[in-house]
This record gives structure tokens, C-alpha cells and sequence, in this order.
């Protein structure tokens, strides 16, 4: 990885080479065989720290569904868990509620963080403050 510039927030934004986007989706798909409660169902990422650590999250399927903790959630709080909230990418595609915890990751340690998404056999590097046009809270962190 490699820090390229400033955001327009005055983020950190680093662009991975395509053997770190290569290994980001090996290892997400490789946590699929955790999701719960059916294994290979359901939702798994991998997220790259700026210490170079991978974290991978599977989802955890609520019979409520309410309940359900998604797979970003648990990539980011294992993360968390090791000391580590400097977020450099996170494989995607995401949904809406996962963006925003990745959104508020990025807000709070100044990292511009980029969904990994592959596309046939390309990877796309999109940093999160670009699917989030009118983010809450705002860069600052203000409410």
C-alpha cells in the first residue's frame, strides 16, 4: 500500500497494488466458510490495516434478523479488538449500514478508507467519502 494524497477532507488515502487487492478478496472469500449459521452463506470481507494486518469479518445470522451482525462489523471490531482502527481498505461491495460504520472509521482516524471491489478480473479502489456525498457526521465528526 501506498499513501498517494489528501482527500478533500484532508484524509490520508492510500492505493493498494493489485497483489494487496488480490489478497483482500482471497482472504474474504476464504471467511465465508464462517458464516453463521450456515457456513459458505451470507457475507465475509477482509479489511487491511496501515499496519499491514488483515482482519476478516463473517456475518452471524439472527433468526430475528434485527440482531444480525454484519460481516464489516465484525471484520472492524476484531480489528478494534488488536488495537487497530487505522482502516486502509475494506472489501465491498457494502450495504448502506456497513458504509456507514466504514464512514465513521474513516472520520475518526483521518483515513480515507477504499472498498476494494473486483469487476471480472479488475479491482476498483473507491474511497468511502466517494459513496457518501452528504456523510453524518460530517468530516469533522460534528452531529
Amino acid at each position: 500500500m501506498k499513501k498517494v494524497k489528501k482527500t478533500k477532507y484532508g484524509f490520508d488515502l492510500y492505493k493498494l497494488s493489485s497483489k494487496e487487492c488480490k489478497r483482500l478478496i482471497r482472504e474474504g472469500e476464504e471467511a465465508m466458510k464462517f458464516t453463521y449459521p450456515e457456513p459458505g452463506t451470507g457475507f465475509a470481507v477482509a479489511l487491511l490495516t496501515k499496519d499491514g494486518n488483515v482482519y476478516t469479518g463473517a456475518s452471524y445470522v439472527s433468526d430475528t434478523h434485527n440482531l444480525t451482525m454484519h460481516s464489516e462489523a465484525v471484520a472492524l471490531a476484531r480489528a478494534a479488538q488488536h488495537g487497530e482502527t487505522e482502516i486502509v481498505a475494506i472489501t465491498g461491495p457494502n450495504c448502506h449500514n456497513c458504509k456507514q460504520l466504514i464512514w465513521e472509521s474513516a472520520v475518526r482516524s483521518k483515513i480515507d478508507t477504499v472498498i476494494i471491489i473486483k469487476e471480472g478480473s479488475n479491482f476498483k479502489q473507491i474511497p468511502i467519502s466517494q459513496i457518501m456525498p452528504y456523510p453524518w457526521p460530517d468530516h469533522l465528526g460534528n452531529h
